[in-house]
């Protein structure tokens, strides 16, 4: 729209509104990507802007919003909205509500911001503003405000090269400005100026803050709660009162002096000695080289922070969520009182927690001391550097002629190059020195979390001499049977579902047949010394799996009936898996697809058969533990070959001897654990299975129905007991043998690797027994269960039940 008259209550949405000199728009309706440009001459009047600020904060988009040239009179800003007043443009009672902003290089007149932004702009002026709660004006370098009204929660930012006249400042606002600003009113204690690099009688609360820059000056500044004080190295404020919730920032080069909570407190800065200083909720101090902070007392989300050659004394002390920063050594000549954090700090170094991580970097690491008379833990933590490559360095804290009692926790932190993994050497690194006589009470410290790499857990030690030592335990860790029996568990599984011959129900007849089987158990290996005895791990567990299989060929050849199919199973099992001494190690869940294929040959005249079973399956392994969750995938194969020859012993009747033939394998994917790498050989394994089938012959022809049902006349019985039935045991011995499978783990670092190789082989018995009985002429339904108990060695023990149902078409 191009308006050169009049026009009342436009809507733009999505278009454009161009009101040229001498045009009035009133009630105009800005939405989504509506624009109206007042140009010089030209007048708006109670128009709402709902866009223009979506590019974010002083983004000036130029297209969207409203563009005031002229005059904009009672303009109303909402979320979104953006008016933008040109220098030549003049906007008069505006009211701006959250998320909507006015850009200001002309002049704005009585503003209200409700929650909204005024930005202010080199050459721009605005008068009369009132910043109402969650509000914010912000003055940049060369822009203007005056009569400015700062109420309860609103803000005022005033930049350096700002300027800020006539304020009036009420309790519970804020101020945000530097002492290269100009700002000048009162607030609720009386006047203030911020002016020639002078600031006095300024109130900070709420957020407000004062930054006080080198060469600069402070007096009778007040900082309440949420207010930040902020004192560069050569500034200078006096006269401070610091009440609850406060914060000052500042370092040992700053001139400080004033009261706080605690009393009296100053910074010199020519001597860089501070003392008696209260660091709290955002507050912080860093004390250079050759400074000293004494009685300082650091609050919650405080910081203190010390460079090499800076120094305490007195009493130290760190309440909960406070921090104390060490970048070089540091010695205290009096107490530290630790319930917060104290952290060794190297600022080129990337830190990453052993437990969690494994850092890698190039950068240089120099270990610090933190050298104290007293400590005393409340809880608190100190995160130390090392390297445990070998080389047995790491950060340290020395008690020198006192005591270090109550509760601390150490956190170990890896740097550099040294990764874990390497088993520690004589009383292993240590990382608490006491000197001079100083005692450590037996419970002062303690890990913060399971410290672990490689193949080795590491745990914190006291020693006679009060020292204390970080050492690789004898024990692996959790980890290494846990990952070990993730080969044992797929080769189970894999052998489970291929089965024998004696589980696939109805190959034999005439018709081809499709099966389908549900099978669950329970899988597991006993205790037989362990994996640091070469040994499977113990473990006891479940699985199951739903087995699909069906006759792709039947015929008769050369005297012999052939038949071959294929398969397909879908499983999942679970296993705990338990470590040397018998605790938990974790537990390894695992869900696999199988497809496989199988060539049955009957002789016909003798009854001699073969059975030949090919299986492939994919394994995806997640293996949890209460430090690492670790997941592999990985393939497992399978060969079977199976004889047996049947006699009648009666007419209904029949011992069968078998003897089977298994060999398998499995490949699992590398990864790595929270700790360091894992890696898996291929596993393989060979199984001979000896044993017979007895079991009744009786003939399965179903007959005629006898059913009363008209409709199931032909096809069903009418009673239970008229249904054919066939029952059969099968005990077996299986022996395992030739069993292959390493699994390493260790870290970049020389000398960290080791490779485990859990054997399986062993001998167990197994006994099967089953039931069928045919339902319907092409029906039959089977159940059958099984038993296997190890009597020597690792192989696999446990039991299981399943239910086929055959049809036969």
């Amino acid at each position: 729209q191009s308006l050169q008259g009049q026009a009342v209550n436009t809507t733009l949405n999505g278009g454009e509104q161009w009101v040229h000199e001498g045009g009035i728009a009133t009630g105009t309706v800005i939405n989504e990507k509506g624009w109206q440009a007042v140009k010089s001459g030209a007048m708006a009047t109670d128009t709402v802007v709902n866009t223009g600020a979506e590019g974010g904060p002083d983004a000036e988009n130029g297209d969207t919003g409203q563009f005031v040239r002229g005059n904009a009179v009672r303009t109303t800003i909402n979320k979104n909205g953006r008016q933008i007043v040109a220098a030549e443009g003049t906007a008069n009672t505006t009211v701006v509500y959250a998320g909507g902003d006015q850009t200001v290089h002309g002049h704005a007149l009585d503003t209200t911001l409700n929650g909204g932004y005024q930005y202010v702009h080199n050459g721009g002026t605005a008068s009369g503003t009132v910043v109402n709660s969650d509000g914010w004006q912000i003055i940049k370098e060369g822009g203007l405000a005056d009569f400015t009204t700062v109420n309860q929660k609103g803000k005022l930012q005033v930049n350096a090269g700002g300027t800020a006249t006539h304020v009036t400042l009420k309790q519970g606002g804020a101020l945000v400005t530097s002492t290269a600003a100009t700002v000048l009113g009162s607030n609720r204690l009386g006047n203030f100026t911020v002016e020639n690099g002078k600031a006095d009688g300024v109130v900070l609360e709420s957020g407000g803050r004062l930054d006080v820059l080198e060469g600069h000056s402070a007096q009778k500044t007040r900082v309440d709660d949420g207010g930040t004080l902020a004192v560069s190295a050569g500034g200078k404020a006096t006269d401070v009162t610091m009440t609850s919730g406060s914060a000052l920032i500042a370092d040992s080069g700053a001139t400080v002096e004033g009261t706080n909570a605690s009393g009296k407190f100053s910074i010199d800065g020519t001597s860089g000695q501070a003392s008696g200083l209260l660091l709290e909720n955002g507050g912080s101090f860093t004390v250079n080289a050759g400074g000293l902070a004494s009685n300082t007392t650091v609050g919650h989300r405080g910081t203190l922070t010390l460079a090499a050659g800076g120094s305490l004394s007195g009493r130290t002390q760190l309440s909960k969520g406070a921090s104390m920063v060490l970048n070089g050594d540091v010695v205290s000549t009096g107490d530290i009182v630790n319930a917060g954090e104290i952290r060794f700090d190297n600022q080129t170094t990337q830190d990453a927690v052993l437990s969690r991580a494994v850092a890698k970097g190039d950068s240089p690491v120099t270990f610090h001391k933190l050298t104290t008379t007293n400590l005393t833990g409340q809880g608190g933590t100190i995160n130390m550097r090392v390297r445990l490559d070998g080389s047995n360095t790491s950060d340290q804290l020395v008690i020198n002629g006192g005591q270090a009692t109550g509760k601390t926790w150490l956190a170990f932190t890896n740097v550099g190059n040294s990764n874990l993994g390497v088993a520690t050497s004589g009383q292993g690194i240590r990382v608490v020195d006491a000197q001079n006589g100083a005692t450590t009470e037996e419970g002062a410290f303690a890990l913060s979390r399971p410290l672990q790499a490689g193949a080795f857990n590491y745990t914190l030690n006291r020693d006679s001499d009060e020292d204390w030592y970080l050492r690789s335990e004898n024990a692996y860790r959790a980890e290494v049977p846990l990952y070990a029996s993730m080969l044992t568990q797929a080769m189970d599984y894999d052998r489970i579902l291929a089965g024998s011959r004696s589980h696939q129900t109805g190959v034999s007849g005439e018709n081809n047949s499709v099966r389908l089987s549900i099978q669950g158990g329970h899988l597991g290996h006993d205790n037989n010394g362990g994996i640091a005895r070469g040994a499977t791990p113990e473990s006891s567990g479940s699985y199951g799996f739903v087995r699909l299989e069906g006759d792709l060929l039947r015929t008769e050849v050369a005297g012999m009936s052939v038949t071959a199919g294929v398969y397909g199973a879908a499983g999942h099992s679970s296993v705990d898996v338990k470590d040397d001494d018998g605790s938990r190690a974790g537990t390894v869940r695992d869900d696999a697809g199988s497809l496989g294929g199988y060539l049955n040959l009957v002789h016909t005249s003798s009854g001699l058969w073969a059975d030949i079973v090919a299986q492939g399956t994919r394994h995806s392994m997640k293996a949890s533990s209460d430090n690492n969750d670790f997941r592999a995938r990985g393939w497992g194969w399978l060969g079977s070959l199976e004889t047996g020859l049947p006699f009648s012993i009666t007419d209904n009747l029949m011992l069968e001897p078998q003897l089977q033939y298994t060999w398998q394998g499995l490949s699992l994917d590398d990864g790595q654990d929270n700790a360091g790498y894992v890696k898996f050989g291929h596993g393989s394994a060979q199984h001979v299975r000896a044993g017979f089938r007895l079991g009744s012959h009786n003939d399965m022809t179903f007959g005629e129905g006898t059913s009363s049902r008209d409709t199931l006349r032909d096809s069903a019985k009418h009673r239970v007991s008229e249904l054919p039935v066939n029952w059969w045991v099968q005990p077996s011995v299986i022996r395992t043998f030739s069993s292959r499978g390493d699994m390493s783990m260790g870290t970049a670092a020389a000398g960290s690797n080791m490779t485990f190789s859990p054997s399986q082989n062993g001998t167990s018995l197994d006994l099967q027994a089953g039931l069928e009985a045919r339902v319907r002429e092409n029906i039959t339904l089977g159940v059958q269960a099984g038993y296997a108990h190890s009597i020597n060695g690792s192989s696999a023990e446990g039991y299981s039940s399943q239910a086929t149902l055959n049809v036969t078409f």
